[in-house]
């Protein structure tokens, strides 16, 4: 917390049904000094997500739609070429629609819908994954048709009233351009942002039209009560939570980063499923095997999510690390570091490790996120050569103060880095 800037955190270990560590650090609102607590309510941003994909199990469950259903079902005014799209694909982001761009302060579900329905496809549904905002605003008024009310209507009678969770609500805002109004949250977490390594307020407008996407509110007490559920079979069929957490299988038979409102991806040699918001405003990760759940709620939004990943690290037996091969240009790692030690400390001299062709790189590794995100690990201490490819690409192994990454790598004859990226 002290090393990335971030007033409070809030921490839960589900496993088996059984919480096995929950606590609360830190401050909820700083102007206030009102310290974080179990009830404390957390911005999940687009972890919200998971909460769709779980509604939209439920309702498959007690026969109200189907995964497979065409599109055209449920919207038969919908262009012909939405026929070849499933309900599913809009929950894992292979739909083919294109992207627009998110919620004006004006726009309804309608607008959004018909402007969506006006654009050609962006590519044939089920070839690529994009994540995005129009899918799961789609997905909505599905959802609302198959269930009958309101999308936060139906997680409450679905999810948050079964379930015994108090705090978690959205906060349906409107926003006119000079007031903003909504609901009253009691112990709501300020959001706050880092300008020049100085806290700052934080506050995004998440729109109502885009509650499927994001914009829900919980507190760590809460998200507890539902995993806990999850393991239990209170929430859904065993079938059911594989579905949510299976990746999609694109056309090409390569396997697609998400699953049904949540992510699929490797970690050390498990699978992990959830999804992270703000981009570390929630982080919930989940091992299915285990039925091991790691939940974070932070109140700081310029962070990279890597405290759920610490935490899983100590649950998780030690792998033997990948051997290290001789380097035959050590000029490489030598502006790796020079790249990565400038970039953390917000030094806009990390550029000169780059060839001219690698400026894309250059730019990428000084925004706020990259430097978010290597702050959070602690000081470099090595650079490690693992592989060289056929094409030239070499894969280093960057070890921090807190954890060990491995980097993918191109560079010029002179050693600058033309491509650098976490593998």
């Amino acid at each position: 917390m002290e090393l990335n800037h971030i007033p409070g955190v809030a921490v839960a270990v589900v496993e088996q049904g059984r919480i096995v560590k929950i606590a609360a650090y830190g401050t909820a609102n700083l102007e206030w000094d009102a310290p974080v607590g179990l009830d404390t309510r957390f911005q999940l941003a687009s972890a919200t997500k998971m909460f769709t994909g779980m509604l939209l199990m439920r309702l498959a469950e007690q026969g109200k739609l189907g995964l497979d259903d065409p599109v055209t079902r449920w919207l038969p005014d919908a262009p012909a070429s939405w026929s070849a799209i499933r309900v599913r694909q809009l929950a894992d982001h292979t739909s083919g629609l294109a992207e627009q761009r998110g919620a004006t302060r004006d726009a309804t579900l309608e607008s959004i819908l018909t402007t969506t329905m006006a654009a050609p496809l962006a590519y044939v549904p089920g070839s690529e994954a994009r994540y995005g905002f129009t899918d799961f605003t789609v997905l909505r008024v599905i959802l609302e048709k198959a269930g009958g009310d309101s999308l936060p209507r139906l997680l409450h009678k679905q999810l948050f009233e079964p379930l015994d969770m108090r705090a978690t609500a959205f906060a349906n805002a409107s926003d006119d351009g000079t007031v903003r109004i909504g609901d009253l949250l009691p112990r709501r977490a300020q959001i706050y942002g880092l300008r020049d390594d100085r806290l700052t307020t934080s506050d995004f407008f998440f729109a109502p039209q885009g509650y499927g996407a994001g914009g829900l509110y919980s507190s760590i007490e809460d998200l507890s009560k539902l995993f806990a559920g999850l393991d239990a079979g209170r929430v859904l069929k065993p079938e059911s939570i594989r579905e949510l957490e299976k990746a999609a299988t694109l056309t090409n038979g390569r396997r697609a980063p998400f699953g049904l409102g949540w992510i699929a991806r490797p970690y050390r040699g498990v699978t992990l499923a959830g999804h992270s918001g703000g981009p570390a405003l929630a982080d919930i990760w989940r091992i299915e095997d285990r039925k091991l759940t790691v939940i974070v709620l932070t109140n700081q939004q310029v962070l990279h999510p890597l405290i759920a990943e610490a935490i899983i690290d100590t649950l998780l037996p030690p792998l033997a690390p990948e051997p290290v091969i001789a380097d035959d240009r050590p000029a490489i790692a030598a502006n790796i570091r020079v790249a990565v030690t400038k970039a953390a400390a917000g030094d806009t001299g990390a550029a000169a490790a780059f060839a001219p062709t690698g400026q894309d790189a250059a730019s990428s590794i000084v925004s706020p996120f990259a430097r978010a995100m290597l702050r959070g690990m602690g000081p470099l201490r090595t650079v490690e050569l693992l592989e060289v490819k056929a094409d030239g690409e070499r894969r280093y192994r960057l070890a921090f103060q807190y954890k060990a990454v491995v980097w993918t790598a191109s560079a010029a004859a002179d050693g600058r880095l033309t491509r650098f990226r976490p593998e």
